[in-house]
């Protein structure tokens, strides 16, 4: 009986004893997964941000190479007459127009404005609203282009390179990933973590 008891015992401890042990083993598994999936994470986030800031990079290359369009006068008169002409569409006829720009471009905007009513009349076949420069209040802190308001200045089309900029940026951001960052054929980027 008393061998019985001893036998009874000791499975009993060892029972326990393989118990802890799974126990532990259990608790070293969990934090060795829970390193690995932070290892994976801060890894993961230095792609993104590598990602990020090639992106970054890519536009503000854009943005260095803006003041160059202003540079040449016949693309940059050319250039403000599309971003004219596309401003006075979105407001449509009737409109009073006031017209803001660099002090600088004030001339080739005034030579540019005639030029847009025509180019709108013809596009529409409907009379052109009136357009006049804002030679009072003229912009400052921007590459070029233009900004086009209602005479209350309720209603606002900020052509400005600096905006114009800043759409592309945002619509263009898919494909520039892409461009940067291709894929395979099966969709995985080939830039693994």
């Amino acid at each position: 009986e008393y061998t019985i008891q001893k036998q009874t015992v000791v499975e009993a401890e060892k029972a326990k004893i393989r118990k802890e042990y799974e126990r532990k083993r259990s608790q070293i598994d969990t934090k060795k997964a829970i390193e690995s999936s932070t290892q994976l994470n801060t890894a993961r986030l230095k792609v993104l941000q590598a990602q990020q800031d090639a992106i970054d990079e890519a536009i503000e290359s854009a943005r260095t190479f803006l003041p160059r369009v202003a540079a040449n006068p016949a693309e940059y008169k050319k250039l403000v007459l599309e971003l004219l002409v596309q401003a006075v569409k979105r407001f449509g006829p009737g409109s009073d127009l006031r017209v803001r720009c660099l002090q600088r471009d004030a001339g080739v905007v005034q030579e540019s404005i005639e030029a847009a009513r025509s180019q709108y009349a013809a596009a529409t076949n409907s009379a052109a609203p009136s357009v006049a420069l804002d030679s009072l209040s003229p912009l400052a802190d921007c590459m070029g282009g233009l900004i086009v308001s209602t005479a209350d200045g309720k209603i606002v089309c900020d052509n400005t390179l600096d905006a114009r900029l800043a759409i592309v940026a945002k619509q263009a951001l898919p494909e520039l990933r892409k461009v940067l960052f291709p894929e395979n054929e099966g969709g995985v980027s080939l830039i693994k973590v």
